[in-house]
């Protein structure tokens, strides 16, 4: 596996962040200007639409919080770059929702953890490769 920089991984969690479609098939997102580290989104997902702040902390973590003046769910999520060793690089992904349990039959968490875990996977394997793309594109030129 080819190592990728923190400023790579960086700059593929900002392109995931400002253009989650990228990322996710079906996704569509508005995204306003960057002022001060901070911007606005919407997302929509079929007729679901949902407004977030968004917050970067330069090569350390992106913060998303669900804007909430709105009637939508409540939810916050945080990707953590973290260097253990040096030049060992890892993300680690926080999420909270707000769940409606009024179900007691059916447990929603665990199904939306494991979408959780796979959309993190697949963003990290997109973001090695385009930093991958990024290196041999470098070494041609």
């Amino acid at each position: 596996m080819t190592p990728i920089t923190r400023s790579q991984l960086w700059q593929g969690l900002v392109l995931c962040a400002r253009s989650p479609e990228k990322f996710t098939h079906g996704l569509q997102c508005d995204s306003d200007e960057l002022i001060n580290n901070k911007f606005k989104r919407i997302i929509k997902a079929g007729q679901t639409s949902f407004c977030e702040q968004v917050v970067l902390y330069p090569e350390q973590k992106i913060f998303t919080k669900t804007a909430g003046n709105l009637d939508q769910i409540s939810a916050q999520s945080t990707a953590s770059i973290e260097e253990p060793d040096t030049g060992a690089l890892f993300v680690r992904f926080r999420y909270k929702r707000e769940l409606d349990n009024s179900d007691n039959h059916v447990d929603f968490g665990a199904p939306i953890k494991a979408a959780y875990v796979q959309l993190d996977r697949d963003a990290v394997a997109l973001i090695r490769m385009l930093a991958e793309s990024e290196l041999s594109n470098q070494s041609i030129n």
